[in-house]
């Protein structure tokens, strides 16, 4: 089934759910997750932090924190980068959506069900997501681009 801004939430919910999840602020749990054998098994992946309560945005709500994408595994992208989590600024924003929000967890799904490369389906869940929402996830710094989804 092609994505849409209307089917949006359904696909993610089609995402793989890794096993961990980030339940609180510090190294040893960014490593716990991010080193888990389960986010070592695919390449070539888009991913999604979602948490377990939703999060009012400019137009309604929604569970997703952040929209990303890796050539390599989601465990080669962060394991390496898991300090950068813990650093003041960072620690400071996802403890409010831990506490306020509840536990992060990290769904990912192969590139090629939203485009032909990982950046083409980060750009095209981003927009999605700013279809539904009017503004881009919470934790995301790269901006949508306007383009076709389907």
């Amino acid at each position: 089934m092609p994505m849409t801004a209307e089917n949006f939430y359904e696909i993610l919910d089609t995402f793989r759910v890794l096993p961990e999840k980030i339940d609180s602020i510090d190294l040893d749990t960014f490593k716990r997750v991010f080193g888990d054998d389960a986010a070592g098994e695919e390449k070539n992946i888009a991913y999604v932090f979602r948490t377990e309560k939703p999060i009012p945005r400019v137009k309604g709500e929604s569970d997703v924190v952040y929209i990303g994408e890796t050539k390599g595994t989601f465990r080669k992208r962060y394991l390496v980068n898991a300090k950068r989590f813990t650093s003041e600024l960072n620690s400071m924003k996802y403890q409010h959506i831990l506490e306020t929000y509840g536990p992060i967890r990290i769904t990912i799904a192969h590139y090629s069900s939203f485009g032909n490369s990982s950046e083409q389906a980060e750009e095209r869940l981003l927009w999605a997501y700013f279809q539904n929402h009017c503004e881009h996830p919470p934790v995301n710094y790269t901006k949508p681009k306007r383009c076709k989804i389907s």
